[in-house]
């Protein structure tokens, strides 16, 4: 009886790197950090309301609006702010108005110049926010005042109703309003997840005076990168899926071997 050579072995079968998978394990991973990126600059606003008339020719009366928090960026000229409304004297504690930043620590305000218009450190501003049936010098008429540093000066856009930094100006402070009493800059109508930005207004640069008003961006990345984060997890997830079943489907086959005849 003849014996035969026993038939060589297999060779080891070597598993073959998948780049898709790779791209989805990635996506998995990235996925949630871009969301939580978002998250965390999202912690930087909050929606709130006010229900007062002095701003509603820019924001509408009870009307939601979303709020940077100060200490995040510099204030500007030209800014809607809210501020605790014990900045001025003899005011209770626990109120806030919203009103527009006209002038910053070290600038000399005067209304109204022989132009009857609002001077900065000499300057004339012509105002388009204000509500155009109210006077520039409604509810307090000819002031002067020089801000301190570390101060704001503030101004409601219908002039004849809020109650602003003009009001105060022979009280101590001269109506100046320190940083450490505003809560933040307005930059947008609406919430948090949906919202219009507010047009930043060029009344200043365009009078030749330094610092634009804020123009913020980042409440809109913020959301985009929630989406886009959540977008791609779910998208490596699935793909995961995808790509493991039919790897799995493909190693069966192949340890079946061929068919038989």
């Amino acid at each position: 009886m003849t014996d035969f050579p026993a038939p060589p072995a297999a060779p080891p079968r070597t598993r073959r790197f998948s780049p898709f998978l790779a791209l989805f394990v990635v996506f998995v991973v990235a996925g949630p950090v871009l969301a939580g990126t978002g998250v965390v600059k999202l912690f930087g606003y909050t929606t709130v309301r006010m229900g007062e008339r002095s701003m509603e020719a820019t924001v509408g009366y009870d009307e939601p609006m979303v709020l940077h928090w100060a200490g995040s960026h510099e204030i500007h000229r030209g800014d809607l702010v809210l501020f605790q409304i014990d900045a001025f004297p003899d005011s209770p504690p626990g109120y806030h108005l919203l009103d527009r930043v006209i002038a910053v620590g070290g600038d000399r305000v005067v209304c109204c110049g022989p132009d009857n218009r609002l001077q900065v450190n000499g300057k004339s501003v012509t105002e388009p926010y204000l509500d155009p049936v109210v006077p520039l010098s409604a509810g307090a008429y000819e002031f002067t005042a020089q801000v301190p540093p570390g101060a704001i000066f503030v101004a409601g856009d219908k002039r004849d109703i809020t109650i602003d930094s003009r009001r105060f100006v022979d009280a101590p402070g001269a109506g100046a309003i320190p940083l450490s009493k505003v809560d933040g800059v307005i930059v947008a109508r609406g919430t948090i997840f949906s919202s219009v930005p507010l047009a930043p207004t060029t009344a200043f640069t365009d009078a030749g005076l330094p610092g634009a008003s804020t123009a913020d961006t980042g409440l809109r990345v913020a959301r985009q990168l929630i989406l886009g984060g959540a977008a791609l997890f779910v998208l490596g997830f699935i793909g995961l899926i995808v790509t493991v079943v039919r790897s799995g489907g493909r190693r069966r086959r192949a340890a079946a071997g061929p068919p038989m005849h």
